[in-house]
């Protein structure tokens, strides 16, 4: 108990002629919650020559002279100020919105804002903490809901650090706006809360990617469609997707002015993606907004030249590459027949695109490709001091024969 709770107290009690416990208890939050806002206060009160208390209080971007005959009629105002701020729109409830309107003002995307949204309803809907004000929340408040609700709820430990980076987010903003003076999160040692983070169960490499087997049946199903009722179109995408490693949404917004058959090339550009909030899909930059070339073997563009021969006998030919009677493959549909190719026991299990991709990016590794190289054909993006003190010196033509490597390995798996 610091000196002036201790002062104050002892005048309390010198003062009163009935005491109680529940009074003393109650005087002692109401102290607590002065000195809160008190602390808020980052001007000095002061007594001035002229035998007046003083200080300042920040209003906008000005401030206001406030003088008083004494010390506490001056604190008294200055808690006063402190309160209004805080019933106007300052509990933890409508902090976090308002810093989710400028998450939105610095040109998030929607479906980001849906994930902070749906992050808030998993953590904080339905809890006190919704309802304080921001400036009494510290870290002891905070601490007591972390693993109150990490023990209630099935949160994994990376979904638990994101959460953590919004909220301290919302303090930061908070502080811009002069509403508190500090970050409780400063005080919060993140790691002691892992062990109530619900850890879920590790997949195996089986279960993560595709074996020989896996790929021999796979491409077995995409050469004969017609025996396994299967959208052929869908049968090209996932083809090509062994052949690149590329993402679904990649796929199906890959366009014919990607494809330069004249410098066995291929930029990667486009992906599609799906608002959840209106429910519709779109094309827009690939993951990280950063176009890639890949190099063409000959087995990718006789496949490429097979889908267009494909697409122009049926009238299907657009700008996309992947087209049916119903238009542009969306990446759902992709998805969709990937999994039901390999849902039977044919396979190691479920497979999705996704696995694909992994599958892809191991045998790169196993064919010698460094990280950088990797990343450079995956479009992945590296650990930091990969990306600051590594570069991708390989030329196209050393791409070209790794990429003809991992094509041969495909295409031999189907004999």
């Amino acid at each position: 108990m610091d000196n002036f709770i201790a002062n104050d107290l002892l005048k309390y009690l010198s003062n009163s002629d009935n005491i109680d416990v529940n009074s003393i208890v109650a005087h002692l939050k109401e102290m607590e919650k002065r000195q809160r806002y008190l602390k808020m206060h980052d001007h000095d009160i002061w007594l001035a020559p002229d035998g007046y208390w003083k200080t300042k209080i920040q209003e906008g971007e000005k401030k206001r002279l406030i003088k008083r005959k004494s010390k506490s009629d001056v604190e008294n105002v200055v808690i006063d100020h402190y309160k209004k701020l805080s019933q106007n729109n300052n509990n933890f409830r409508a902090r976090f919105d308002i810093w989710v309107e400028r998450q939105r003002a610095c040109g998030r995307s929607e479906n980001t804002i849906l994930k902070y949204q749906s992050d808030y309803k998993r953590f904080f809907e339905g809890y006190p903490i919704e309802d304080i004000e921001i400036q009494l929340i510290d870290e002891i408040v905070l601490s007591k809901h972390i693993i109150q609700v990490l023990k209630e709820k099935q949160i994994p430990w990376r979904a638990f650090k994101d959460i953590m980076g919004y909220t301290s987010g919302v303090y930061d903003k908070a502080i811009r706006d002069r509403v508190i003076q500090e970050n409780p999160f400063k005080y919060l040692d993140l790691p002691i809360y892992r062990k109530y983070c619900y850890v879920p169960p590790v997949k195996t490499t089986k279960q993560r990617t595709l074996s020989e087997d896996d790929i021999h049946t796979l491409m077995d199903r995409l050469h004969n469609p017609r025996a396994h009722n299967v959208n052929v179109m869908c049968c090209f995408a996932i083809e090509l997707a062994l052949y690149t490693g590329m993402r679904v949404g990649e796929l199906s917004a890959l366009m014919w002015d990607d494809i330069v058959f004249d410098e066995d090339i291929m930029v990667i550009r486009h992906s599609e993606k799906f608002d959840r909030t209106t429910k519709q899909s779109f094309i827009t930059t690939v993951k990280n907004g950063k176009e890639r070339v890949f190099p063409l073997v000959d087995e990718i563009k006789e496949l490429l030249l097979r889908v267009k021969q494909h697409e122009s006998e049926r009238g299907w030919l657009s700008e996309f590459v992947f087209n049916d009677d119903d238009g542009r493959l969306t990446k759902s549909k992709i998805s969709d027949t990937t999994r039901n190719i390999t849902m039977s026991d044919d396979f190691s299990g479920i497979k999705s695109i996704h696995a694909i991709r992994r599958t892809f990016n191991s045998n790169l590794k196993h064919s010698g490709a460094n990280t950088t190289m990797a990343s450079s054909l995956l479009g992945h993006s590296e650990r930091v001091n990969e990306q600051n003190y590594t570069y991708d010196m390989s030329e196209l033509n050393e791409k070209r024969q790794l990429i003809r490597s991992i094509v041969t390995a495909v295409t031999e798996n189907e004999t």
